[in-house]
Formats: structure tokens, sequence, C-alpha cells
């Protein structure tokens, strides 16, 4: 970043001086400091744990890689040869990762990455996992996710029932959810149909709003921006990204 802060930045800076100001003219700085070219396909997910100083990445040659983002040094490879991976998610519990199968089924595999050796596995889902994400909660150890069998599940990683089970509606070509960054929330869209909130309290009474989402492209993934989740942001199978406010659910940009 330039040694002379514009006002932009400045501005952020006064009001959180711990925030990183990701302003205009900050991100005109950035610049690649470090490749990785380890992988021999495709990478298909990214995940960074709690405290921001590791990354995780899928990748379709069937590995989960681990990176020190600190020191930009590679800490480790596992490879999930018999049953795939995609949507690694590191949990609260150190040296664990969770991530989907895509390969003999669609199961979800809690595996220690310090001793290679699985934990436990979350059965249930009859369809590709299509999105899956611990709760942002540090004390917690819930992650929810979505398939391509139309359902939500809420998980505890310390059994291997879901807490519960919700069908979607208008769900069986795919469903993304998230949640709201207190954990508290889950957003779920389903196609190119509506986006719901639910209380994780209560899931199976239903959403406690939703709306008609403005597009009629299919809804490939969602996210709550962070730090205070005011705004959702929903990838559209085109590759586009719609912004909306959390609250209303309506349409900002596009």
């Amino acid at each position: 970043m330039n040694a002379e802060l514009d006002s932009e930045t400045l501005n952020v800076l006064r009001k959180d001086p711990l925030q990183a100001a990701l302003t205009t003219s900050a991100l005109a700085d950035f610049y690649i400091a470090k490749q990785f070219p380890d992988n021999k396909a495709l990478i298909t997910s990214v995940d960074f744990d709690i405290t921001g100083t590791h990354c995780i990445t899928t990748s379709r040659d069937e590995s989960l890689r681990i990176y020190d983002c600190a020191s930009g040094t590679r800490e480790q490879v596992s490879y999930s040869k018999k049953y795939g991976c995609n949507l690694a998610q590191f949990t609260t519990q150190p040296g664990c990762v969770a991530y989907a199968s895509t390969k003999i089924n669609d199961t979800v595999r809690y595996l220690s990455y310090e001793t290679n050796q699985f934990i436990r596995y979350f059965a249930g889902h009859t369809g590709m996992v299509t999105s899956l994400q611990r709760s942002p909660n540090a004390q917690s150890t819930s992650m929810v996710s979505a398939s391509m069998d139309g359902t939500v599940r809420l998980w505890n990683l310390d059994t291997v029932k879901p807490v519960c089970t919700v069908n979607i509606e208008g769900g069986k070509n795919g469903v993304a959810a998230a949640y709201d960054p207190s954990g508290m929330v889950v957003a779920v869209a389903a196609e190119s149909q509506a986006i719901q909130l639910y209380d994780v309290r209560k899931m199976t009474k239903g959403p406690f709003t939703s709306a008609p989402i403005a597009s009629k492209l299919t809804v490939a993934g969602l996210k709550f921006m962070p730090p205070t989740g005011d705004y959702i942001l929903l990838a559209m199978s085109d590759g586009s990204i719609m912004l909306l406010d959390a609250f209303q659910l309506t349409t900002l940009a596009v």
C-alpha cells in the first residue's frame, strides 16, 4: 500500500483501526506475491481457518493442500483418491477439516489432517453436496450442508446424525446455503426461485423471511459479506454476482 494514505482509506481506519481497509485505492496496489503451481487439475474450493492464518484447497486431482498464509509456504498435502474431495472447511477442532465426497457417495467426511485419519462420516445426502460451511462462531461445533437432493442439513461435529434436515421447495436441481456472520441465521437459495432466511434454532419451522430472486439464472453459491453480514452475495450460473440487502432481500447490484 502507498505510504501516503488516501482519504477513503483513512476514513475506514478511523472507524476501526484494526479493520483491513479494502478500499478501491488499496486494492489497486495489490499484487501477486507468490504462486503455487502444485495442482494437476482445476482447484474447486478454497477456505481460510477462523484465524485467517491458514488456507486449504481442494482440486479435481483429488488433493487437499494446506498453506501457511503468513509464511507463504505449503504445509501439507493429503489425497482422497477413493472418495474425491470438494468444499473443504477447517473446523473449530485444531488439525481437522470436513469436506464433501465427489465419488462413490455423497457423504461429508471429517478428517484429521495431522494423522490423515477419518474421525467421522456424515451420511444422509443422496445428491452431490453443493454447499458446506462451518459455523463462524468459534465456540460452535456446527456446520451446514446443502445438496442436489433438495435438502439442507445442520450437523454437529460430535455426532453422525444431522441435527435437522429441511426439504427445500424447488431445490431438486440444486441448493446453496450459508451462515450469516453470527452463526444464528442460514440463508438458502434454491435454483432461481427464492432466497430464504432461517433461524438455526428452529429451521424445521420454515424461513422467517423470503423473497424471489430477480433473475432467471441458477444460484451456484451464496455468502454473507463479513463482518456485519448486511449484504449477501449470490454467485450465478453464468459467472455473474448479485448483491442483495440482507435485511430486505432486495437486489442492489448485478
